[in-house]
């Protein structure tokens, strides 16, 4: 095996080479949104893989494929299955875990047909775009992501931390979120196995995308496509994560929360400093919303709604001024 291949940020070089890029995607898949692809991936995986799109067919879209298709040499195919990412099924091969390409990053997940277990790490969704795109751009000395998952937001936003901690329950959430940042050569971005509330060093930035709580509507509706299992926070969830995101906060940090929009307001209401929550959901469903809080800037409590556009699909910190400059603001 050649020995150039045995490291992961080697192979992720060679991955993004070998097609495996936000701009390949756009052009095989129609869209680069990694929250738009799976109801496309059906009809991706049986589409005949060419050479130039043979890693994508992979990995994203989970085909097995004849290794001579996926235009790398044999030590390549080696390493891969050496790190387990690959294995070999007969005269093909099959991807073991989903990498997705994600700006110049890519990102580890579960397959969306690994089993449904508790400790799968689910394939991105809207809420991972959100959060991303929320952060306010700028250089910390260090960000923590608490409920870190596959380290969406670290991997898609590396430039705005000197140092990067994501922490999560799940082992193997945590896995998969190092073998991204590794992959990505992001060799600033550590993934370590922990709970919410455990102490960590303060941070300039602190964020988390929660999971989502029970529904307190008497229509509590279920969400398409997603197992019970993974519809709800688990008790206690965010009595907990608020002291946590406090005490992780540096002086004068900031904590950005993507959530339920009951979620965010019952917890945020009551707390110091200045909180502004955006929703984006339409009337009539259930509202998610981003965060913004610094705790140690003077008390204001904002709500707003911002409808999404082609033009601006997801939330931004334009919405965090736009609010901030609103005329309506919350209690304190």
């Amino acid at each position: 095996m050649a020995r150039s291949h045995d490291s992961l940020p080697a192979l992720g070089a060679v991955l993004r080479g070998a097609g495996l890029t936000t701009r390949a995607l756009a052009a095989w898949a129609g869209r680069a949104r990694i929250a738009a692809l799976p109801a496309h991936l059906d009809a991706l995986a049986a589409r005949p893989a060419t050479p130039a799109d043979a890693m994508l067919a992979l990995f994203v879209a989970g085909a097995e494929l004849a290794p001579d298709r996926l235009r790398v040499p044999a030590g390549v195919i080696d390493a891969l299955a050496a790190h387990g990412l690959i294995e070999r099924a007969g005269d093909r091969v099959r991807a073991c875990v989903a990498i997705l390409p994600l700006g110049a990053a890519l990102l580890v997940c579960d397959r969306r047909d690994a089993p449904v277990e508790r400790d799968r790490v689910s394939w991105p969704d809207d809420s991972s775009h959100h959060l991303a795109t929320a952060l306010p751009p700028g250089r910390r000395a260090r960000w923590l992501d608490l409920a870190c998952g596959s380290a969406y937001a670290p991997l898609d936003r590396p430039a705005l931390a000197t140092q990067i901690a994501a922490v999560d329950l799940n082992p193997r959430a945590v896995h998969h979120a190092q073998l991204g940042a590794q992959l990505s050569g992001v060799a600033h971005l550590t993934a370590t196995a922990g709970d919410i509330a455990a102490p960590q060093p303060p941070a300039d930035l602190v964020t988390c995308n929660a999971p989502i709580p029970p529904d307190p509507g008497p229509d509590r509706a279920a969400l398409p496509g997603a197992p019970e299992l993974w519809r709800h926070a688990e008790p206690g969830f965010f009595d907990r994560l608020w002291p946590a995101l406090q005490r992780a906060a540096h002086p004068a940090g900031l904590i950005v929360v993507h959530a339920a929009r009951d979620a965010l307001v019952a917890g945020l209401h009551g707390a110091p400093g200045e909180r502004v929550i955006v929703s984006y959901t339409p009337d009539g469903v259930r509202a998610f919303s981003v965060a913004w809080w610094r705790p140690d800037a003077p008390a204001r409590f904002v709500t707003a709604q911002r409808a999404l556009t082609v033009d601006r699909p997801h939330l931004d910190p334009a919405d965090r001024d736009a609010a901030l400059a609103s005329d309506a603001p919350g209690p304190c």
